[in-house]
């Protein structure tokens, strides 16, 4: 029989006694505030983003937390590239005497993706280079020594997900993501690249990559030595298909044909032009740190980081009249957990072995940029940091009896949850949605990219009440509240489901605080060679 050391038993104890203080109406009166209209979506280098920040920096400074910003303030500085793209020129595809003229945002969008008053893509040729892919690797080549100099490349968003032991079969890599397809092609020369949306490959519909158009995005400054695109679009496959009709070519002949090794691009004989006019401004933002100090004078130096990204899309295309994308569940609810979780540990009687860092990130929504900022950045040696627990929405439908991991097996984080919830009655489960890349999208993954071994949770599906209904509204938020006005807080939310998942992670980050050793990565994953 395994026994239990009873320091770490009443550690265990103490903590499930701590977060019992995370209930639904602390968690409530968080998600109220920061989704509220007054705050008007959080959007980046706005005025609601900013008193987001001050509202998460009072509540750490009211739990007794220490500033862990720039000169001892709650804040680390972010600056940030914003640029509005409003379209002159439409995208407009021409042909042997035929030409087709697309309308954004029904057909495509376009965003500049350089700092410049204009940009645009003048009689370039399109090509259609398939997954996009370079992987030595894998001995995965889609491009195979094409010129890409002044083109613009059509791409699938995806990677080759048909064989297990071909890159890592359904589960999606970062080869997958869009924002791969953007790099890759900026590296090669490309003017511009266009990623055909379906809702599978993307997990959203197309009405999510709409909401973006004419909207201002946002970027870290640029570095004037890497490559970059004139313009980054995206296009329905409708639009694709048209296209590929135009120059003679069968959309789905190409994408079959892509499936592979021997794949070549294709030129499809088409020009592309397309014109933006461009608002460049700089912009101040911050992240918000909040540090309670390790306890133990050998382990405090090690750091264990908490983050939730506070901010959302601000103020956008109306919907029914409702122009605040409030962000209830994306990120308030996420924000309101870290919240919690951090005054649950400020209340313990011993504070962790290592430091916990209640780390508030901006602008996750445009590509990671608060996250990646900080890991550029970081206020520790990114050697002292040795976890991440990110939190990208908590659980609003209601208790389950599982919990999914998103990079379930990546590291010893997944060893360390498997434990809590077991001793929690709870299951552990892998990610169900592999094919989506999620490991790559949410701001874990700009820890991950500097060695840090880190985990986020996402809502189980195995309700304890109404299961079969709860399923289905919870299915139902990706199609019709993600990224829109109508993604707000709701009376109406179970939010026991909330408080469950907080107390697991609360649970899951002061075990790997205790921990005689620091989590590690799993031999041979794609990360371990950066710790």
């Amino acid at each position: 029989m395994r026994t239990v050391p009873l320091a770490a038993l009443a550690l265990a104890v103490t903590a499930s006694a701590q977060s019992s203080s995370i209930t639904e109406n602390t968690l409530a009166a968080n998600i109220r505030f920061l989704a509220h209209d007054l705050c008007e979506g959080r959007g980046v280098g706005s005025r609601g983003g900013a008193l987001a920040r001050l509202y998460i920096a009072t509540e750490f400074e009211k739990y007794g937390l220490q500033p862990g910003g720039h000169d001892g303030s709650w804040e680390q500085p972010v600056p940030i590239i914003g640029l509005t793209a409003k379209v002159k020129t439409p995208l407009t595809v021409r042909a042997a005497g035929s030409e087709v003229r697309f309308t954004a945002p029904e057909d495509y969008t376009a965003s500049a993706a350089q700092p410049a008053q204009s940009t645009s893509w003048r009689s370039a040729p399109i090509a259609f280079v398939g997954f996009g892919i370079h992987a030595p690797e894998q001995n995965w080549d889609d491009f195979k020594g094409f010129d890409l100099k002044g083109k613009v490349a059509l791409v699938m968003n995806n990677d080759p997900d048909w064989d297990p032991d071909l890159f890592a079969g359904r589960t999606r890599l970062y080869y997958g993501r869009w924002s791969y397809k953007f790099e890759e092609a900026a590296r090669r020369g490309a003017v511009g690249a266009i990623v055909i949306h379906t809702t599978p490959s993307a997990g959203y519909p197309f009405q999510v990559i709409q909401a973006g158009q004419g909207r201002e995005q946002f970027w870290l400054p640029f570095d004037a030595n890497q490559p970059k695109l004139e313009i980054r679009s995206w296009c329905s496959e409708d639009a694709a298909r048209r296209i590929c009709d135009l120059g003679g070519r069968d959309l789905d002949a190409l994408r079959l044909a892509a499936k592979k090794r021997d794949f070549q691009p294709v030129d499809l004989g088409v020009l592309a032009d397309l014109e933006t006019d461009n608002t460049v401004k700089e912009i101040e933002d911050a992240n918000v740190l909040g540090v309670l100090p390790g306890s133990d004078p050998k382990l405090r130096d090690e750091v264990v980081v908490i983050t939730a990204h506070f901010d959302h899309l601000g103020r956008g295309r109306p919907k029914r009249g409702d122009d605040i994308y409030n962000g209830g569940f994306d990120n308030a609810s996420g924000a309101a957990a870290m919240l919690n979780i951090a005054r649950a540990c400020s209340q313990l009687p011993t504070a962790p072995r290592r430091t916990l860092l209640f780390l508030a990130v901006t602008a996750e929504e445009s590509g990671l940029l608060g996250s990646k900022f900080y890991a550029r950045n970081p206020t520790y040696a990114a050697k002292q940091l040795v976890a991440n627990f990110n939190i990208d929405g908590i659980n609003i439908w209601g208790e389950t009896i599982d919990i999914s991991m998103i990079g379930h097996g990546k590291n010893s984080l997944t060893d360390l949850a498997g434990k809590i919830c077991s001793r929690l009655g709870r299951d552990l489960k892998p990610n169900p949605q592999v094919e989506l890349g999620l490991f790559y999208r949410s701001d874990h993954f700009s820890f991950a990219r500097i060695g840090v071994p880190a985990a986020y949770f996402k809502a189980g599906s195995d309700f304890i009440k109404n299961r079969e209904g709860k399923r289905r509204v919870k299915r139902s938020y990706t199609a019709v509240r993600y990224h829109q006005p109508n993604d707000e807080f709701d009376e109406r939310w179970d939010l026991s489901g909330a408080v469950a998942d907080s107390r697991l992670i609360m649970e899951c980050l002061l075990e790997a605080a205790n921990a005689d050793a620091a989590p590690t990565w799993t031999k041979g994953d794609e990360f371990e060679k950066l710790r």
